[in-house]
């Protein structure tokens, strides 16, 4: 059996990832970093690559500084294994991994840094699983990784900031947009003015990203909801409505769209998955954008030498991200007894209060584009929940009002979340519904157990793993 030894693996290479590896290389720490994804960086660093022929994409400079520690984790003496999925933690930090899809064999860190980030979430609407509905990160997958614009006209609807990078990036790439439907307010992001000056970077890439859609003559329609998505074999209209304040839809107010393409997003979902299985604690809180890692002030999780940086504490950006990857870098010098006290105390109470400042901002972000009770209280009861299951919501509502209340006692007459995807698309859905449906917070909930392989495995692999 194969098993590589490490001081530090670092699971997941998006900004909290490469930023940690690079502080512990650069104080000759044996460092491995892995991601299931063919490039280093994560989602946001994803480029068009150079042998499409197209040239790179407008950077801001924390994308910029981004490409910076990418090129740092190539230049230095860093272990990076991508196509690598992470299959299991188990005590002792051991962990069970697939790479390239052919070969299974396990990793031994000293410590482990979750950098897993987190993944979209969605609010389920008649027709969402036909062909031509698509996420707005499968949008940005297809135009950075591959330089392909998934149709020449798009409509853009769900909540959140997001909705905004989507629109901009297939406008940039010779696209039209036929709207951007989003469901809050623009009286609703007033507070926003309060939270800028210590946001630059973020003031910077929204005005630039809202200045390509208003001259493009995009139009904006705010308190506007999905509500149907129509076609014959695929996608040829979509329904929206306005809805008012509290969400419910305004009779009279519906308007159809024809277009070949819908891209949604309702925000994004931590992935703690995996802190879950090493036995970390996880909570629910409503400030970070759902479930989160539970970490101390240099987010240590509960199980000893185990952290966790970036989205998987909280949904919070890029910036965030850089701050964590940095703090946990620290935090394992420290422990390793490779930084000096002093400078330990100095460089932590700086870190640390701008980790504040990030937090305080996601807070803002994540209250305002929660998707409201009413919205999932709206879901007809035809409409599917769980993808793989075909579960719908009639059959969700009509399993809770027998007792089926919980996510795990859900599973007994549904086989919610047991699907392929193991929960990732439909789990935060799910709990989202049940907490409408009983009026429960998610935080007196306990979540799905988590058992290996996180993600499906081929057999030919594991069969390399009893070699």
């Amino acid at each position: 059996m194969n098993q590589t030894q490490a001081d530090v693996l670092i699971i997941g290479n998006g900004f909290a990832g490469i930023v940690a590896a690079n502080r512990l290389a650069d104080a000759a720490v044996d460092v491995v970093l892995l991601d299931e994804n063919l490039h280093i960086g994560g989602q946001l660093l994803r480029q068009v690559p150079e042998r499409l022929g197209r040239a790179a994409s407008h950077a801001d400079h924390v994308k910029k500084a981004g490409r910076r520690f990418i090129a740092g984790v190539k230049a230095k003496k860093i272990t990076v294994l991508n196509r690598t999925r992470v299959l299991g933690i188990y005590p002792g930090h051991e962990v069970l991994i697939e790479e390239n899809e052919k070969k299974v064999r396990t990793l031994k860190a000293g410590r482990i840094i979750l950098a897993t980030g987190g993944r979209e979430k969605f609010l389920p609407f008649p027709g969402w699983t036909m062909p031509g509905v698509i996420s707005g990160g499968a949008v940005q997958v297809l135009i950075k990784s591959s330089g392909v614009l998934p149709a020449r006209e798009i409509l853009v609807g769900g909540s959140g900031l997001f909705l905004f990078s989507v629109a901009y990036e297939c406008l940039k790439a010779g696209g039209r947009v036929r709207a951007v439907l989003e469901r809050t307010g623009m009286l609703d992001k007033l507070p926003l003015a309060a939270q800028l000056p210590r946001q630059w970077p973020k003031l910077i890439e929204g005005a630039r990203f809202m200045s390509r859609i208003i001259f493009s003559g995009v139009p904006l329609r705010f308190r506007t909801r999905v509500v149907e998505a129509r076609g014959r074999g695929r996608l040829e209209q979509v329904v929206a409505a306005k809805v008012d304040g509290s969400g419910k839809i305004i009779p009279g107010r519906e308007k159809t769209y024809e277009t070949p393409l819908l891209a949604v997003s309702h925000g994004f979902a931590a992935n703690v998955e995996l802190a879950q299985m090493a036995g970390c604690g996880i909570e629910f809180l409503d400030e970070r954008g759902g479930w989160v890692a539970v970490t101390d002030d240099h987010l240590e999780t509960s199980v000893p030498g185990i952290y966790a940086a970036g989205e998987i504490t909280g949904i919070a950006g890029a910036l965030k991200s850089i701050n964590e990857g940095e703090i946990a870098a620290l935090a394992i010098l420290h422990k390793m007894e490779k930084c000096a006290e002093s400078d330990f105390k100095t460089r932590m109470k700086k870190l640390l209060a701008a980790r504040r400042r990030h937090l305080q901002f996601g807070k803002y972000f994540n209250l305002l584009y929660r998707i409201p009770a009413a919205d999932y209280l709206a879901i007809p009861d035809e409409t599917l929940v769980c993808r793989c299951e075909d579960v719908t919501m009639g059959e969700l509502r009509k399993a809770v009002a027998n007792g089926y209340d919980t996510p795990a006692t859900l599973k007994i007459p549904l086989r919610t979340a047991m699907g392929d995807c193991q929960g990732r698309t439909c789990g935060p859905i799910v709990y989202d519904i049940l907490a409408a449906l009983t009026g429960r917070s998610q935080a007196d909930m306990t979540p799905l157990v988590v058992r290996p392989p996180v993600k499906p495995v081929k057999i030919d692999s594991l069969a390399s793993f009893s070699e």
